[in-house]
C-alpha cells in the first residue's frame, strides 16, 4: 500500500511538472523570405573589392600565431557552448544548460533554409580554391567544400551573439566580440573572405528578426533565457 501511495505521488508530481522541451515547429521556412536573393552579390571575380578581400586573407594568414590557429581549430565546432563558454565560463556546458544547446543547434539547422540558397545562388569559390598562395589547415579545408558566401560560421556566430546578448545583456560586449571572432577565424584560416563573414552578419540579423516574429520561437527563447540566467546566477 505504501509503495502504491508513493508511486501515485511520484506520478502526480511528474504530471504537474512536465519536462521542458522545445517546439517541434521550424523557426524558419522557405516561404519566410526570398532567401536566395536576401543578400547583395559578393564581389565579382577579379574586381577591386575581390582583390581587397583576397589581400586581407593573405595578410591574416601571415599574421597567424599558433595560439590563434589553435583557437580557429577548436572553433570548427558549431555550438553555443564553444562560442560562449569563454564569456560565461567553463561551466557553460551541456550538462548544466541542455536546452541552450538544443535551442542553438535548432537555430543553426533551421538557418540553413536561408544560408543554403544564397550559397547556391552565388557559387563563390573559397580563397584557397581561388588562390594557391592561400594554404588552410588540411582538416578545415576538407570540411569547407561548399560555396563560401555567406559564411555559415559567420552566420551562426552572429546569431549566437545577438540572441545571447538579448538574454544576458550584462555580458553583451564580450558576447558580440566573441561572436565576431568566431566567424573571423574562418578568414584567418583561408576558407572564407571578409565579405563572406560580413554577409553572414547581415543574414543573421535578418533571420533572427524573422524568427522573433514567431510565437513558438519566442516561447523557446524565453525558456532558454530562464535556464541560462538561472544557471549563471543572474536575476530573472
Amino acid at each position: 500500500m505504501r509503495n502504491f501511495v508513493l508511486s501515485a505521488v511520484t506520478f502526480l508530481c511528474l504530471a504537474a511538472s512536465p519536462a521542458l522541451a522545445l517546439s517541434d515547429k521550424p523557426y524558419l521556412v522557405a516561404t519566410d523570405a526570398d532567401f536566395g536573393n536576401l543578400l547583395p552579390p559578393p564581389p565579382a571575380d577579379g574586381s577591386a573589392a575581390d582583390k581587397r578581400d583576397m589581400q586581407v586573407v593573405l595578410e591574416m594568414q601571415k599574421a597567424m600565431t599558433p595560439e590563434r590557429l589553435a583557437k580557429a581549430q577548436a572553433d570548427v565546432e558549431i555550438s553555443v557552448y564553444r562560442v560562449a563558454n569563454e564569456i560565461f565560463g567553463a561551466t557553460f556546458a551541456k550538462e548544466r544548460f541542455p536546452l541552450a544547446g538544443e535551442f542553438f543547434a535548432k537555430i543553426n539547422r533551421d538557418s540553413a533554409i536561408g544560408v543554403g540558397p544564397i550559397k547556391q545562388n552565388y557559387q563563390r569559390l573559397r580563397p584557397f580554391q581561388a588562390n594557391k598562395d592561400v594554404v588552410p589547415p588540411a582538416n578545415i579545408a576538407a570540411a569547407s567544400q561548399s560555396p563560401t558566401y555567406p559564411s555559415g560560421h559567420g552566420t551562426f556566430g552572429a546569431e549566437a551573439a545577438m540572441l545571447l546578448a538579448m538574454m544576458v545583456p550584462e555580458k553583451k560586449i564580450g558576447l558580440y566580440a566573441r561572436g565576431w571572432e568566431y566567424g573571423e577565424g574562418r578568414v584567418a584560416t583561408g576558407v572564407a573572405y571578409p565579405s563572406d563573414w560580413e554577409g553572414g552578419h547581415i543574414g543573421a540579423a535578418v533571420m533572427v528578426t524573422l524568427m522573433l516574429q514567431k510565437s513558438e520561437f519566442r516561447a523557446d527563447f524565453d525558456t532558454v533565457k530562464t535556464e541560462i540566467r538561472k544557471g549563471l546566477g543572474f536575476a530573472p
